[in-house]
């Protein structure tokens, strides 16, 4: 399952996060993985989600990004969910016009490990590609 919330800063999206994890957290039965940058979520995530902080990383497009994403699936089989937020933050140089590609990285990983994945993207839905579209929640 791919979901994307999409919306303007202020819309709500965090706070979605922030429930969605934590809910995934009690009702999913492998582990779950929440990627964001900085530590601003680190005391309103349920300390069972794995937390990584992409600052650490200097993550500078979605092709080292998707190594991440394959790193932590390599690393832990039993993840199950991968919340991403703020895919803006965390890849700095990647915009709504280049997010198609991201997407079609995190389908395939889907396909192939049965992973869930969440993302959260700061822009206005007007602007969504079809792609996009197809996944917003």
């Amino acid at each position: 399952m791919i979901k994307i919330h999409i919306g303007l800063k202020g819309s709500g999206k965090t706070k979605k996060l922030i429930d969605d994890v934590n809910g995934a957290i009690s009702l999913e039965k492998g582990n779950v993985v929440c990627i964001t940058e900085g530590n601003r979520l680190m005391h309103d995530i349920d300390r069972n989600a794995r937390m990584i902080n992409t600052e650490q990383f200097d993550i500078k497009n979605f092709d080292m990004f998707a190594g991440l994403l394959c790193g932590i699936i390599a690393q832990d089989f039993d993840v199950t969910h991968i919340f991403i937020d703020s895919v803006f933050k965390s890849v700095p140089s990647a915009s709504m016009s280049n997010i198609d590609e991201l997407i079609a990285i995190i389908e395939k990983l889907e396909a192939q490990f049965g992973t869930s994945f969440t993302l959260m993207v700061s822009a206005d839905i007007a602007e969504a590609t079809d792609l996009v579209k197809k996944y917003i929640a």
